[in-house]
């Protein structure tokens, strides 16, 4: 008799575990995929569009960190009102706005300073969006379950990292403009998706009646609703917010940690925005760029849940910190390497590193924060976005004075530092659970 499961139970399990999440985690999860389909058509792109435009490097790399800059600013704010008015209307306002910006984009020309503003709006409607679906899915996941429904939203994503560039090439090289067209509609249609098929989450915002233009009027909450003492909900909500601030700004572990994830998405982002550029200089085709992505969008959709997984309990630090040297490799191997199979190799290097690294990061800050402030902890993760703007901007003016190879050994050495950030806070936070009574 074969060893081997049949397909009926191959269905069956897979039948059960779907099952196992809630209905809401899966309509997450494809409006999480079809945002970033939009995104990924247009964003990786988004320099080449830029300088065909001839806006100069320099220029390009300021324009591309306002988006950080704005995701900065309005973090704080996005994450406060999908605690205050629900996840819900947060994630609608981000997709929304984004179509505009991407309306905007085909037809701003070179006009720097208005690319500059609707990247700027780009990167303040991806931190309301992204921290409040984050925190969505925390909402409705118990905590020995949340790393894989992160797992589940991240595949979404990088699924679409790996087809929604290859649509973006098609269009960029026939009608670059289309593609932000097209990139906006999605956007819009995720949006109308929300609106009709995804309930509340929010724990102190499930079973309220809701009004853009009147404060919500409370109904009765249950204990499967909140996990808030109640004594807070008597409280002004000024004094909430200070309260709340007051909590967060004296957390030392968790800016630890979001000074290292400064770093890391500070290096990150290079991919898409300074690596395309780097390419060309070296005479590589663009359908290489495009495989490149389709190359990690693979591994991290069939990588990312096997090794989240594996590690949904595992030590943060060790992890979280061994995984960036991994970064190290990938990105010296970009700016050292020119043959399209060794390029192709040092991708499989750092995508290898973003699945492990990204298998215990995202279980940092639900396992940290307090539960009533998760949505303001995730909106604060947002912080991160100022290793974008300082590093792009950087990237252009180094590119331009002495070429790629000098951008991509930066990133290596911020990958390093940053991962030891990592170490450090992530083993204060062990040291946390290991205390904390079963």
């Amino acid at each position: 008799m074969s060893a081997l499961p049949s397909v009926q139970q191959l269905l069956h399990r897979l039948k059960a575990y779907v099952a196992s999440f809630p209905r809401t985690v899966w309509l997450l999860t494809a409006a999480t995929m079809v945002e970033s389909t939009g995104r990924f058509m247009v964003v990786p792109y988004l320099s080449l569009y830029m300088k065909d435009k001839g806006v100069s490097l320099g220029a390009l790399g300021l324009v591309l960190g306002s988006a950080p800059v704005a995701s900065v600013l309005f973090g704080a704010l996005g994450g406060h009102l999908s605690d205050r008015i629900g996840r819900k209307p947060v994630q609608i306002l981000g997709v929304c706005t984004s179509a505009l910006a991407m309306f905007g984009f085909a037809f701003a020309g070179g006009n720097v300073f208005l690319l500059a503003l609707l990247n700027f709006m780009n990167g303040m409607t991806r931190t309301f969006y992204r921290p409040a679906t984050n925190a969505a899915l925390a909402d409705l996941c118990p905590p020995d379950r949340r790393s894989e429904a992160f797992a589940l939203n991240r595949i979404a994503l990088n699924a679409a990292f790996g087809w929604g560039p290859l649509l973006g090439v098609a269009i960029f090289a026939v009608m670059p403009r289309a593609g932000f067209i097209v990139g906006g509609a999605l956007n819009l249609a995720v949006g109308l998706f929300l609106a009709l098929a995804v309930p509340e989450s929010a724990p102190l915002v499930a079973g309220r009646s809701y009004s853009l233009f009147r404060r919500p009027r409370t109904q009765p909450v249950t204990a499967s609703m909140t996990t808030v003492d109640s004594a807070q909900h008597t409280k002004p909500d000024a004094a909430q917010r200070k309260q709340a601030m007051r909590v967060i700004a004296r957390d030392g572990i968790f800016w630890a940690w979001m000074a290292g994830m400064t770093l890391i998405w500070g290096a990150y982002d290079l991919i898409q925005s300074f690596l395309p550029l780097h390419m060309r200089a070296q005479n590589l085709p663009l359908w290489l760029y495009g495989s490149l992505l389709s190359v990690n969008a693979l591994v991290c959709v069939f990588g990312q849940l096997p090794i989240s997984r594996a590690l949904r309990v595992a030590p943060i630090a060790p992890n979280a910190s061994a995984s960036k040297l991994l970064f190290a490799f990938g990105f010296l191997g970009f700016a050292f390497l020119s043959s399209p199979a060794a390029v192709i190799g040092s991708m499989l290097v750092l995508s290898v590193g973003e699945i492990w690294g990204s298998a215990v990061q995202s279980r940092f800050v639900p396992e940290h924060a307090r539960a009533d402030l998760l949505g303001r902890y995730m909106g604060l993760t947002t912080v991160s976005e100022l290793g974008r703007a300082f590093v792009a901007p950087a990237a252009g003016f180094i590119m331009q004075a002495s070429g790629g190879q000098g951008v991509f050994v930066m990133a290596a050495a911020l990958s390093l530092a940053g991962g030891f950030l990592l170490w450090r806070a992530g083993k204060a936070r062990d040291a946390q659970s290991v205390a904390a009574p079963a």
